[in-house]
């Protein structure tokens, strides 16, 4: 009684209005209460998750299912399921009968019965119809899977703030039948978040001192991979946007710490199990400004544990690290010692391209596309060898060459206070005289290189290429009237650190400062949309971000599609092969002086030819081509986007080479306009674009099946119509609902937009300046250094 009677303690109605309420958005519990989605939205951001075997939405899917295609092992859960409620964990599979975790044999007619009561949401949080889905079955870690009766123990860590408030460790019991919810039967145990050992048993609300069922005494256990465990913890309360939120998670014998699920209610005996009060500690870290989940768990363990002394030895078998390690770069010429930085935040590990050229990884002066800079090296850490491939980028810091991500770090354990010995700076003391106010002069430069450095991490295309896009494809065309699932690659930059970037520039309102503004501002844009990928949100940032077809547009589209003879021009001759259209591109750069560009061939792309970084014209492998076709692709890449790159080279802002806010439009645009003067192929000859339009104003309301009839009634070609639907569901999973990526209105809207500007008087030269958008014309000429497009087309000069 002594323990109930403190004040602090957090009872429900205090947890709903202070906690739940004010920091739990509906969309995020909305979340949060379908764990299907809640998976596979937090897998695609490196968030290590159970495997998903199969769903079940309705009796027909039911009665169609494959339950051979099951393994022996696999849990059976409801999509909208709470408090441990319809789970059924079956271990192995003899004869014709299921075994559960809690040794019941049941028989496949007795799951079928459950999934239907699942449908008819007999364990619905809201008493609605559900979804029964099959996932695999985690084999728990030995060292805490051993005081476990029957079922999988989870940990679970309630975090408030980006802060792991409290946690404790749920075992299963035989009372609760396999499953680690305390209300069942379970046994809760208080971890203290410092050192992350047990602390207090709990059972049925009472503080009792050993495990029932003779399974041993638990306190004083060191939990394995507990500041990995923590730090999922915090990441995913920031992804999820759930303000108050209790995460858990579970220890796999062969992979380490695995999300289960995420609650937004939790329950409150996570404070019986620590006999510490909850609302007191959520009241100590109210207003503390966190900025990413390292620093939130840092100041748990100063907060809420005793002093954290790591011991040599090493935790569960593995050594322990800090955030910065001298490591051993491992070649056939020798052993090269490097500074490596630790970052938890960061999938794949980078080496700095300087260094890597300097100890001859890469050659000093070989060349490689922005896509595969990537280098297969060895390293030694803590006498462990580690085989990887790393990215080569360029990294800004003089002490550290080489940054060591997740993927490199599964045998260790990492401190977040141990460091490398620094000297510490004393800083210079200037002498202070009254002078009026002096204004700092920005350092655009150092903005610039910041700005560009943050992009080119996005990737927006990569994000938003389907990984599994060939195998839908086929299923695609060879029945149109099943849409797609579509299944995206994971996040290769982290959202938070790239947002804290950005809001350290701080450009002011010159008219180079407003330039950088829009670009601070369409690149967290971006940053927002890969996030959203998925989600109802995703089309409202892309509308943000490219805009959407307006009513006209749509019209205009249609009537100028419908007068197209599409059969004619498909009956052109594609005689050249993509080795034909190098040689011509070829010569063109030669008559430019553009000895450093050079065409390519290249695998797995969706268009003929685009240009690309690093100084490549990009051909598709085994592309045709009729010689009007060639043509116009010099005219359209050469004579418009890789002039235009040159001349933005040539500026004083790397910005006008990799493009200023809502370039693209500008440029694609006039690639359009250019094509249409210069080879006298009328804008509305170029079906491709007006499809764009009609598939992303249908794809915002419709499913991808409907998007392609819709096209195909129109008589676009197949091919055409596939390309343009699935470059407007792009960034959906389940294209059945409706939402688009709006990205390529841009080809239709910036024509428009190109043609009214020299209709208006605008001088077509002014906009080779850089890549820039229209309207930044006369703010770039207001730039001290910006120069005159020194490289024009012949037919321009």
């Amino acid at each position: 009684m002594g323990f109930f009677s403190n004040h602090g303690i957090l009872g429900i109605n205090a947890r709903n209005l202070l906690y739940i309420r004010p920091y739990n958005k509906k969309k995020a519990i909305k979340l949060a209460d379908d764990k299907i989605k809640t998976k596979q939205f937090l897998s695609t951001r490196d968030i290590p998750v159970p495997k998903l075997f199969g769903i079940i939405k309705n009796p027909l899917e039911l009665e169609k299912y494959d339950f051979n295609s099951l393994p022996a092992a696999f849990v059976l859960k409801p999509n909208h399921g709470f408090g441990g409620e319809g789970i059924i964990p079956i271990i192995d599979k003899k004869d014709d009968y299921y075994i559960t975790a809690g040794g019941k044999r049941i028989t496949k007619e007795e799951i079928i019965d459950h999934i239907h009561d699942i449908l008819d949401g007999r364990f619905s949080i809201s008493n609605v119809g559900d979804s029964a889905f099959f996932e695999q079955y985690i084999v728990s870690d030995d060292i805490v899977g051993k005081f476990s009766y029957g079922g999988l123990p989870d940990i679970r860590i309630v975090v408030h703030n980006l802060i792991p408030v409290m946690a404790m460790i749920r075992l299963p019991t035989k009372e609760s039948d396999g499953k680690a919810n305390l209300h069942l039967g379970a046994v809760g145990v208080g971890i203290d978040i410092a050192k992350g050992e047990t602390t207090h048993i709990v059972h049925k609300n009472e503080i009792i001192h050993e495990l029932p069922e003779g399974l041993g005494q638990i306190k004083g256990l060191k939990i394995p991979f507990w500041d990995d465990i923590l730090l999922i913890a915090s990441k995913v309360q920031l992804i999820t946007n759930l303000g108050y939120t209790a995460i858990d998670i579970c220890l796999d014998k062969t992979s380490g710490p695995v999300l289960l699920e995420i609650n937004a209610r939790a329950g409150l005996g996570v404070q019986i199990a620590n006999l510490a009060p909850l609302r007191r500690r959520l009241e100590r870290i109210e207003g503390i400004r966190v900025t990413n989940p390292t620093k939130g768990v840092r100041i748990a363990k100063d907060m809420f544990g005793n002093t954290v002394e790591k011991e040599i030895e090493t935790l569960s078998g593995k050594p322990v690290i800090g955030t910065e390690e001298n490591i051993e770069l491992i070649q056939k010429s020798g052993i090269h010692h490097l500074s490596a930085k630790i970052d938890t935040t960061r999938t794949r590990s980078i080496i700095d391209q300087e260094t890597a050229k300097k100890i001859g990884l890469l050659n000093k002066e070989e060349e490689y596309d922005d896509e595969k800079s990537t280098l297969k090296i060895k390293f030694s850490l803590k006498g462990h060898r580690i085989q990887t491939i790393v990215d080569i980028e360029d990294i800004d810091s003089e002490k550290h060459k080489l940054i060591i991500g997740t993927r490199d770090l599964s045998n260790f354990l990492i401190e977040t206070t141990i460091k490398q010995e620094e000297k510490t700076k004393i800083p210079t003391v200037k002498k202070i005289t009254k002078h009026l106010p002096h204004t700092k002069t920005p350092n655009f430069k150092k903005m610039d290189k910041d700005l560009i450095e943050v992009d080119s991490k996005i990737k927006l295309l990569y994000h938003l290429k389907p990984t599994n896009l060939e195998s839908e494809k086929k299923k695609f065309l060879d029945n149109p009237n099943k849409d797609p699932q579509f299944e995206y690659p994971q996040l290769k930059f982290d959202p938070v650190e790239l947002t804290h970037a950005l809001e350290k520039i701080k450009p002011d309102n010159s008219p180079l400062g407003k330039i950088f503004q829009a670009k601070k501002k369409e690149i967290f844009n971006k940053i927002s949309l890969i996030e959203a990928i998925d989600e109802e949100r995703f089309s409202e940032i892309s509308i943000k971000l490219f805009g959407k077809p307006g009513e006209d547009d749509l019209l205009n589209a249609k009537k100028l599609i419908t007068e197209i003879d599409i059969e004619n021009i498909k009956k052109q001759e594609s005689i050249f092969t993509e080795e034909d259209a190098i040689k011509r591109f070829n010569e063109i750069f030669a008559k430019y002086g553009l000895e450093n560009w050079k065409a390519k061939i290249k695998d797995s792309m969706v268009a003929d030819c685009i240009a690309g970084k690093n100084n490549r014209l990009f051909i598709r492998k085994g592309a045709r081509f009729s010689k009007e076709r060639i043509e116009s692709l010099i005219v359209h890449e050469i004579e418009t986007h890789i002039l235009t790159a040159e001349n933005g080279k040539m500026q004083p802002y790397e910005i006008f080479n990799r493009g200023l806010a809502n370039y693209l439009q500008t440029q694609e645009g006039m690639a359009m306009w250019n094509v249409e003067q210069q080879r006298k192929h009328p804008f509305s000859q170029n079906y491709s674009a007006l499809a764009h339009v009609i598939a992303i104003d249908s794809a915002l309301k419709h499913s991808f099946s409907k998007t392609y009839a819709t096209l195909i009634e129109l008589g676009i070609p197949a091919t055409t119509a596939f390309k343009s639907c699935l470059k407007a569901k792009r960034g959906i999973s389940d294209t059945s609902k409706p939402g688009a990526f709006t990205k390529d209105l841009v080809y239709y809207k910036g024509y428009y937009q190109v043609r009214e500007f020299i209709e208006k008087g605008g001088q077509l030269r002014d906009l080779y300046i850089g890549k820039m958008d229209v309207a930044d014309v006369d703010r770039a000429k207001e730039i001290s250094g910006v120069r005159d497009a020194m490289i024009l087309p012949g037919w321009l000069k």
